[in-house]
């Protein structure tokens, strides 16, 4: 009778979120490369599962822009993004191998521990201070103690 009763239509899916706080994160598998259809840059698209306490198994998702795109508002080279993800990289403690490229490299190197903070940011919008949902730090990531 269970199935029978399920009307798929009728079923919302509840806000799975992470509060915002310090944690261990493992990294998943399926590090993928698209193209962000508001601005036309390429990102890096990665995930992490919290890998221990109560929030463990829930799930986080980032990205890095192509670090050689040309920023909208700056003008200027993300750069940044390679910094960001080199700090990942040292975060995790395994090098990357001679020529082998961020993609690639956090495909190999899935499974991987690190830590890293979720944070909000509050801000005003239409004179109303908002508080956004908590987001993955990419400049707060460490090596997992």
């Amino acid at each position: 009778m269970g199935f029978e009763t399920v009307i798929a239509s009728d079923v919302k899916l509840e806000k799975i979120q992470v509060p915002a706080g310090e944690y261990i994160f493992q990294l998943s598998p399926g590090a993928e490369e698209r193209v962000n259809k508001y601005n036309g840059i390429t990102e890096l698209n990665l995930s992490a599962a919290v890998a221990e306490g109560e929030q463990a198994g829930k799930r986080v998702f980032w990205t890095y822009p192509d670090p050689t795109a040309i920023g909208k508002n700056s003008g200027k080279p993300l750069a940044f993004s390679a910094q960001a993800m080199k700090k990942l990289e040292i975060a995790l403690g395994i090098d990357s191998n001679p020529g082998e490229t961020f993609p690639e490299y956090f495909r190999r190197v899935a499974g991987a521990r690190f830590g890293a903070t979720l944070a909000t940011q509050t801000y005003v919008k239409d004179s109303v201070e908002v508080v956004s949902d908590p987001k993955f730090q990419i400049f707060s990531v460490h090596a997992a103690a």
